[in-house]
């Protein structure tokens, strides 16, 4: 296989990957911040500061998603748990930005480097799963089932 093919495959997987895998958490967490009561240092119900918090979210999360392939490999069940460990990661996350005002906070840092561990960890299951169970997306891996050139 010619690396322009596998180059064509992965680029092919990741551009389908935040769309596929990406889901708003924004109610969930304004739920959470009502239940617990949490208001943002300026006075605004942090709840007030979830709804609608998706996009921005999101694009923090996945500017700092490295799409790497070195621990890629075949994955024949699926990606469920990846998944929800993925958006529990999100949704507090989005807990701890609303109930800092919005600010990188040192709770923050720690929820948001967690949060990108587990979309990380999801991207690898999700690519691999992807390789493995789509024939034309399968060149995206090679012989062995690993990244590697």
């Amino acid at each position: 296989m010619t690396y322009a093919l596998q180059d064509a495959a992965r680029h092919h997987i990741a551009s389908r990957f935040r769309a596929a895998t990406d889901r708003d958490i924004s109610g969930l967490a304004a739920d959470e911040c009502l239940r617990r009561g949490l208001v943002a240092p300026d006075g605004t119900p942090a709840a007030r500061l979830c709804l609608g918090s998706h996009s921005a979210v999101s694009d923090l999360l996945f500017r700092r998603l490295r799409f790497g392939w070195e621990e890629v490999v075949y994955v024949y069940d699926g990606t469920r748990g990846e998944q929800a460990k993925y958006l529990k990661a999100k949704l507090d996350l989005t807990v701890a930005l609303a109930d800092s005002g919005d600010e990188l906070t040192p709770e923050v840092e720690q929820r948001l480097a967690q949060a990108v561990a587990a979309l990380e960890q999801l991207w690898q299951s999700w690519a691999g799963y992807q390789a493995t169970t789509t024939d034309d997306l399968a060149r995206a891996l090679d012989e062995a089932g690993t990244y590697g050139f």
